[in-house]
């Protein structure tokens, strides 16, 4: 069975997750971990240009709430799929295939769902169970960024230019540390507003953020029947090791949504995927005049139909 068709919209906002292999702990929210992490989340967002609402990195798997005026969004997971893969690869000393799937962008409806989704994403920690509250996790999260009301800044050792000063002879003298240190790009990831909410001041959006995420975690604690394990339990398991009973979740349609919008929304996704097809069929006859539906990304083709082809690459504190 292939895959399903991907497309994207200027204006929508996506849930964005995927999980490693077989469950595995490998995202293990150790300190090395949290900072490559944050380094090309925040590289990738940049360059791409991505808005990011919420994110939540777990053991085995994140959420991350985004959108692309670009349409860029498959870019952006691409490369920070593929260079968080070999990283952590790296870092684990092991090779092979890192994650279980490809990630899913599931389509955001409506105000609701937003709110929905973002509280689900923050307070993740606290709805599997495992910290009483998102302050405790030690993992990398948004939370930290909305209750400071401060950016993040993610660091990541860019290597070509690491080696080049490294061969440099007035760097002879030079320590690793320094030569880490001058091939160190800086990138600032800050939250995006809700679309609802965009009119607020900064302090004012965070401030909302918290009071509702703290609000979800006291209702998430009132139901539970029984104590988190907490933080220093989380650390203490193997990061090659699994969960007993591994979750098997349908990915859905959409976020949010009456019946009426969701069927409208099915609709238009059948009307799109027959109207690719059609245009993949002409292509494959190798017919020059094609139109295919905007949003999708034509056979061969690394940009969507109707997105920008521009990406920013040097880095910002090189930016005059």
């Amino acid at each position: 069975m292939g895959h399903p068709l991907r497309n994207q919209e200027k204006d929508v906002i996506y849930e964005l997750s995927n999980r490693t292999l077989h469950q595995m702990y490998a995202l293990l929210p150790e300190e090395q971990v949290n900072a490559i992490i944050l380094g090309l989340l925040a590289k990738y967002a940049w360059r791409y240009s991505v808005e990011i609402f919420a994110f939540c990195f777990m053991s085995n798997h994140f959420h991350m709430l985004a959108r692309s005026k670009k349409l860029q969004l498959h870019l952006f997971m691409r490369d920070f799929q593929s260079q968080l893969a070999k990283k952590i690869n790296a870092l684990r000393n092991r090779t092979g295939t890192f994650w279980e799937r490809r990630y899913t962008a599931t389509k955001v409806m409506d105000d609701e769902a937003m709110v929905d989704r973002l509280r689900y994403i923050v307070c993740n920690p606290s709805e599997s169970g495992l910290v009483s509250h998102p302050k405790l996790w030690p993992g990398l999260c948004s939370w930290d960024i909305h209750k400071s009301g401060k950016p993040m800044v993610g660091e990541v050792v860019n290597r070509k230019t690491y080696w080049a000063e490294k061969r440099k002879k007035k760097n002879e003298g030079k320590t690793e540390a320094e030569l880490i240190e001058m091939a160190t790009e800086r990138y600032t990831l800050e939250m995006a507003k809700l679309p609802q909410w965009k009119d607020l001041d900064d302090e004012a959006y965070h401030q909302k953020i918290v009071e509702t995420c703290h609000q979800h975690a006291g209702e998430l604690a009132k139901k539970r029947k029984r104590p988190c394990p907490g933080p220093q339990k989380v650390l203490s398991v193997k990061w090659n090791e699994r969960p007993k009973d591994p979750k098997k979740a349908p990915r859905p349609l959409c976020h949010g949504g009456d019946c009426k919008q969701r069927q409208a929304y099915r609709e238009s996704r059948r009307l799109l995927v027959s109207g690719y097809r059609k245009a993949v069929r002409k292509w494959r006859k190798g017919k020059t005049e094609i139109e295919f539906p905007d949003g999708t990304i034509p056979p061969g083709h690394q940009f969507c139909v109707g997105g920008s082809h521009e990406i920013r690459r040097v880095p910002p504190q090189s930016l005059n």
